[in-house]
């Protein structure tokens, strides 16, 4: 007769196997913790748009260039903007962000909020992001068309200068930047240091 024996084995809390877990899992939330770390400093480093910006916001306040020069922007041109429609004024300027270069801004302004909504919103929508348009024979406003890209002289070379526009009121911004969250952020922080209420 063969008799088989059982060993069972039995896991103490002093078992390294148990003690393993928790500085494993320490190590993971510090190595988390120090990603997030990098993550938010570049953000805030890279003139991103800050999350309570909007793209678009109502004042009803009726501003022109000069509502901007607190700012301490260069004025490089000012742009015809007789077939702007309702545009009463357009303005390439240089602003430097903080812990920025310089960057290139446009500046479209308009009789009320209203009109630069329902006037110039599609102007803007047409030059700015990846799908923007960037030759003058694709453009409705020919103005400043060679302002507003990056690039060589080729068709397929030319890059957008502007990654997207913002609304403040009677005004519609563009902003340079490489995409959307860039350039919204750039906006933000000439709104900011012109001291219009909003978060740089």
């Amino acid at each position: 007769m063969t008799t088989t024996t059982t060993r069972t084995r039995t896991t103490t809390l002093d078992s390294p196997v148990v003690q393993a877990a928790p500085v494993h899992r320490g190590r993971v939330l510090m190595l988390l913790f120090g990603i997030a770390v990098v993550i938010t400093g570049a953000a805030c480093g890279s003139g991103s748009a800050d999350s309570t910006f909007s793209k678009v916001n109502p004042d009803e306040t009726v501003r022109d260039l000069d509502d901007f020069s607190q700012a301490g922007f260069k004025k490089v041109r000012d742009y015809d903007v007789s077939e702007l429609p309702a545009a009463t004024g357009a303005y390439l300027i240089y602003f430097t962000p903080p812990n920025s270069e310089p960057m290139q801004y446009e500046l479209r302004i308009y009789p009320d909020h209203a009109a630069a909504i329902e006037r110039g919103v599609e102007y803007a929508a047409e030059v700015t992001g990846k799908e923007a348009l960037l030759r003058e024979v694709d453009v409705r406003w020919k103005e400043g068309t060679r302002d507003r890209r990056g690039g060589g002289a080729f068709r397929d070379s030319l890059t957008p200068l502007y990654g997207d526009y913002a609304v403040f009121g009677n005004v519609i911004l563009l902003c340079e930047g490489r995409d959307s969250a860039q350039s919204l952020g750039r906006c933000a922080a000439l709104l900011h240091a012109a001291g219009l209420g909003v978060e740089g």
